[in-house]
């Protein structure tokens, strides 16, 4: 028995007479009585300007119905679904309207003795909201008449909502002024889709997939939307819009959100939860300059397109479209995402496909090809989800043929275009259920990221290319990315020091598909490096000589030992090889260095590495010194080592470590202020709880930062008096390289200089602040700040 089942209800279609009604809400009604998934007492008004009778009323319902179910209805079976249909003329800025609408409306109520639940579906353009807005509250229709599960009033409407950031920004203060949140239905029928819906479950009901759901198994994500059909009969509407508003900041982007999502934290999952957590991965889509815009983006039209009638002649409106796009979150940075979406394409191809990052080599078998495993999820030509892997296959010889693991939803033939995508959006409306209605905060995400997309494409900053009818273009963004890690998953690097730095780095590119190697003197970090897959080996000698030339090695060893290890490699290596200095050193030596390698032909690039263990581990941010064309030819590498964005060419050899340098002195800086603040906090005798002031710095005030977690996060552990924490604060020695390289270049750091000199006194001047330093050196980079009394 569904919950709605006995819940007298009336539902009002404003725009009866028009498309959307006549070939998806009608015969959406149609199968959900058919289902038996209508209310009992359930009434349906039909709400436009043009005059009908009750009889042409009923031949345009009966027309509707046989179409979507491909022939004709039998008489009693019509009039049993027709006898809960009434019309109701008027039109969007006649108050006479909605008050003749109000009155059949009470009739009905008197007649069932109850005050019915109310849902309006604006099958209308977006240009007559506002008057309906208007004339459903000047009956008060915009307003429920009972509590929970009886007498609501809800609203639906269509997309496209709003044409930019600001009209869709002024669309939902619109609704705002008449309608409360939870009365609130926006509509994209792609999350009512049954693949679509079906990802959720594919997802997070089988960890055969979910816990590795990310950048470390995903190497790009597609997304196609390819129709044969072209654009007659929509010609004016489409040529106001193009392909990218029509279907690609709305459809494609809502498909990725059910792709990439992250499962809701809390132990249930509820709509608002489900709701944040795709408003929440659409922010992190990367917001575009113009000139990302123009090597980003794709845009064309097909011959003929401007003899289409109701279109301008001269258009410059996109029938096709293309681009590369990016999430800047943790889970999904660096993984490449193309949207490909047009009219008149040789086939009709609807789907998301992942490629999966593909070892290259083929493993236990002698002949044939080998590709990535991909994982289609496609609505059409078939509704299906599909897994291709590799198996032998059988005989003698070792050979992989490519398997497809497949099930079909239903049969395409069963089904009628949208009726069952709109009968779930009607029946979920019904329900309450809001999880796969767009909020708010979406749209305005959506708009976000598109806005310099048309605002680019406007100014023809993309020129619009043009295709033949039935054809595909091939815009070169969509190949694989230059270096692609099905090329680069036999490439070796060898980490020489395997501390809480190195390990992490290594760990970081194993799981990004790298063969690692590894030595430390410690046989303990070398162990424990091995039970995991790296290579380790007992000696650099060893390490070199099982290493293929040209060797790529990575030093993370202390600053003062950098010498003695270069002094031991440089004999064992070869002309070609490059060795990269990622640890703490200081510029002028890194300059030095590079000289004195140069003349062995080896190469040398300094890399800063910041973000403490947990950056080297899950993504750091890395500047890079050297020869332009060894960090090129390395750039993969320092790609896959951090966050989006974090990694940068600085400069010539030295300019990698100076830029760490001057970061690690401006880091004393803030953290010098940051701790003396919250010294000032603690002793003013208010009671302030400095945990709380700490977490709420934390969102959206102007010092929010990374230091200032990290502070909330060591008062949670050590306590809020961090009596446990030593107040001396050790200095690492990059602070005094700033200063020292300031007073060399006449710069004036006094903020730098005195944070330093306050580490410097801290052991004969114990204070909380110190503990607050000590804290946060612990915090960020694992650094033991435990009291020694």
């Amino acid at each position: 028995m569904n919950s709605i089942s006995d819940t007298p209800s009336i539902f009002t279609i404003f725009g009866v007479t028009g498309d959307l009604a006549s070939k998806k809400i009608l015969p959406s009604l149609w199968h959900l009585h058919k289902e038996g998934r209508l209310p009992k007492s359930f009434y349906v008004i039909g709400y436009a300007r043009r005059p009908l009778s009750q009889e042409e009323f009923e031949l345009k319902i009966r027309t509707s119905v046989e179409h979507s179910s491909g022939g004709a209805v039998a008489d009693d079976t019509f009039a049993d679904f027709y006898k809960m249909f009434v019309y109701n003329q008027g039109t969007f800025e006649d108050a006479g309207g909605y008050e003749s609408l109000a009155k059949k409306i009470q009739e009905k109520e008197t007649e069932w003795g109850v005050c019915a639940n109310k849902l309006f579906f604006l099958a209308v353009p977006p240009s007559s909201y506002e008057q309906i807005f208007i004339g459903l509250a000047a009956v008060k229709l915009n307003l429920p008449c009972g509590e929970g599960d009886l007498g609501w009033s809800r609203i639906l409407i269509e997309k496209p909502f709003g044409h930019d950031l600001q009209s869709a920004t002024e669309l939902q203060t619109l609704l705002a002024a008449y309608f409360k949140e939870e009365q609130i239905y926006q509509i994209d029928h792609y999350l009512f889709k049954e693949i679509v819906q079906g990802i959720e479950n594919f997802r997070f009901s089988n960890n055969l997939f979910e816990s590795t759901w990310d950048r470390t198994t995903i190497e790009r994500i597609d997304i196609r939307l390819h129709e044969s059909i072209g654009v007659d009969g929509r010609g004016s509407f489409y040529d106001s819009v193009g392909a990218f508003r029509d279907v690609g900041q709305n459809h494609m982007l809502s498909m990725l959100a059910a792709i990439t999502t992250e499962y809701p934290s809390e132990g249930h999952v509820s709509t608002l939860s489900i709701r944040k957590n795709r408003a929440e991965i659409l922010s992190s889509l990367k917001i575009w300059s113009e000139e990302i815009v123009k090597q980003n983006t794709y845009r064309a039209q097909y011959d003929g397109y401007q003899e289409t009638e109701g279109v301008r002649k001269g258009s410059n409106t996109e029938t096709y479209f293309a681009l590369q796009t990016e999430l800047d979150s943790p889970r999904w940075a660096g993984v490449p995402i193309y949207l490909e979406a047009g009219k008149l394409m040789p086939e009709v191809r609807k789907e998301i496909v992942l490629t999966i990052r593909h070892p290259g080599a083929c493993l236990l078998c002698e002949a044939g090809n080998h590709g990535p495993n991909l994982i289609v999820f496609r609505l059409e030509p078939n509704d299906e989800i599909a897994i291709h892997f590799w198996t032998k296959k059988p005989g003698f010889e070792q050979i992989l043929e490519e398997r497809v693991f497949s099930f079909f939803l239903y049969e395409k033939k069963d089904r009628a275009p949208y009726v069952e995508e709109y009968a779930k959006v009607i029946h979920a409306a019904m329900e309450g259920e809001q999880s796969f209605f767009i909020s708010a905060e979406e749209i305005q995400a959506l708009w976000k990221f598109a806005d310099p997309i048309e605002s680019a494409w406007s100014k023809n900053q993309v020129p619009l290319e043009t295709y033949a009818q039935g054809t595909l273009p091939h815009p070169e963004l969509l190949a694989s990315e230059k270096v692609h890690m099905a090329e680069n998953w036999n490439q070796e690097i060898s980490f020489i020091g395997l501390g809480k730095m190195g390990a992490g780095l290594a760990r970081h590119l194993q799981e990004k598909g790298w063969k690692v190697n590894g030595f430390d003197p410690s046989p303990e970090s070398r162990a424990s490096l091995a039970a995991e897959g790296v290579k380790t080996f007992n000696s650099l000698q060893e390490l070199v000589a099982q290493t293929p030339h040209p060797r790529l090695l990575w030093l993370m060893v202390p600053q003062q030992v950098v010498d003695s290890v270069l002094t031991e490699l440089i004999p064992l290596l070869g002309k070609g090889d490059t060795i990269i200095d990622g640890g703490n050193s200081p510029y002028k030596e890194s300059m030095r260095r590079y000289e004195e390698l140069k003349k062995h032909e080896i190469f040398f690039l300094d890399a800063g590495v910041s973000g403490g263990p947990s950056g080297a581990r899950y993504g750091a941010c890395i500047m890079v010194g050297g020869q332009r064309v060894q960090y090129e030819k390395y750039e993969m590498l320092f790609k896959d080592l951090t966050v989006t964005n974090g990694y940068a060419y600085i400069g010539e050899a030295g300019a990698g470590h100076f830029a760490k340098m001057v970061h690690n002195g401006i880091e004393y800086g803030m953290m010098q202020a940051l701790a003396e603040g919250f010294e000032v906090l603690k002793k003013i005798p208010m009671g302030i709880d400095v945990h709380k002031v700490a977490e709420l710095y934390e969102h959206g005030s102007v010092i929010e930062s990374r230091l200032v977690t990290w502070l909330s996060s060591a008062f949670k552990k050590f306590g809020t008096d961090l009596d446990s924490i030593s107040p001396t604060v050790a200095s690492s020695g990059e602070g005094q390289w700033t200063v020292d390289a300031a007073h060399e270049l006449g710069v004036p750091v006094p903020i730098i200089e005195g944070s330093l000199n306050f580490r410097k006194n801290s052991a004969d001047h114990p204070s909380y602040t110190g503990r607050i330093l000590s804290a946060l050196r612990n915090q960020f980079g694992g650094h033991d700040a435990q009291s020694k009394k």
